[in-house]
């Protein structure tokens, strides 16, 4: 009888796995990584595995509820332990009819924006213009900082045709009990609209990455040229002790061939002195069929120089 009811008990809880929607999906990348930090260059082997579980149901009435919560491991990063990867922050959301709900570990507004990350180049992704002088919060990847153990955010998003709003909250310790903690929360707004071969986009963050009297905004705009090129121009600012903005012309082209270029143009004005007025790289691509070969090459605001060559994939 034991040994039958055992047997029952493990094809129920089989049954309920089939029943569940539960996906792994994720990325992996690694190459050669070349910087300059305070006139230091070196360049580094970087590597990163990422895993994602999602798990979702929906009810009846046709509204989903699921979540997400994420293994990574990323080589050099501070967050690892002993090289072991670590779990980050569960998000959980609801959805129907255009809108969104995430509470935990949430994506921000600012962070969501269609267009904001189409200036970066390499197999990393990454760019020393753009959005680069300025800090604003995001989906955490890895586990949260010291003194944001308490730490819960709230997003909220609607798509209706061609225009997508969201608003995102950020309390660093709802608890209040954390010394560590940033002191105010991060609130965020966006917006993105499409109309034809242009897109374009807004974004708001006051008390970016909880630092009081920092705001952080962007006003975005593309071109599709044709299904292969397309071109963008963001202006990207922030106001605080030292207020600064950046304006940047960007273009990424795909050749017949499979092979891809882009290339970005920055400039910075403000209460700043950088060593460079401007921030220029560029970059190319190659797709092999289910990965991607790609490298970069650019000059900071700092004047330093960055570079990577690499592959990436995802699954």
């Amino acid at each position: 009888m034991k040994k039958v009811l055992l047997a029952s008990t493990a094809l129920i809880g089989f049954a309920g796995m089939a029943a569940a929607d539960v996906t792994l999906s994720g990325s992996g990348r690694f190459g050669l990584v070349y910087g300059e930090i305070g006139g230091v260059s070196d360049t580094q082997l970087s590597y990163r595995m990422r895993v994602n579980i999602d798990a979702s149901t929906e009810t009846d009435a046709g509204v989903k509820f699921g979540g997400r919560i994420r293994l990574q491991y990323d080589n050099g990063d501070n967050d690892t332990v002993g090289g072991l990867s670590e779990l980050n922050a569960a998000m959980l959301y609801a959805e129907t009819a255009g809108f969104r709900f995430e509470i935990g570990n949430v994506n921000t507004a600012f962070d969501s924006l269609a267009t904001l990350y189409n200036a970066e180049l390499g197999f990393i992704s990454s760019t020393t213009g753009s959005y680069s002088p300025f800090g604003y919060d995001s989906y955490s990847s890895s586990p949260y900082a010291p003194g944001q153990f308490n730490r819960v955010g709230l997003f909220a998003s609607y798509s209706t045709g061609n225009l997508v709003a969201r608003l995102s909250y950020i309390d660093y310790d709802q608890t209040d009990l954390d010394a560590l903690a940033p002191t105010e929360e991060e609130i965020g707004v966006s917006l993105d609209y499409t109309a034809g071969q242009f897109k374009l986009g807004f974004g708001y963050v006051q008390n970016a990455l909880g630092a009081a009297d920092t705001d952080v905004y962007a006003l975005l705009g593309e071109y599709a040229l044709n299904d292969a090129t397309n071109i963008g121009l963001q202006y990207i600012g922030q106001n605080a002790a030292i207020d600064a903005a950046t304006l940047t012309l960007y273009g990424n082209h795909k050749l017949a061939s499979g092979i891809g270029i882009g290339a970005f143009l920055s400039g910075i004005d403000g209460d700043v002195t950088p060593a460079n007025d401007y921030a220029i790289g560029i970059g190319a691509n190659y797709d092999i069929g289910g990965a991607t070969i790609a490298g970069t090459i650019q000059k900071g605001f700092a004047d330093e120089t960055y570079a990577d060559l690499g592959i990436n994939f995802s699954f």
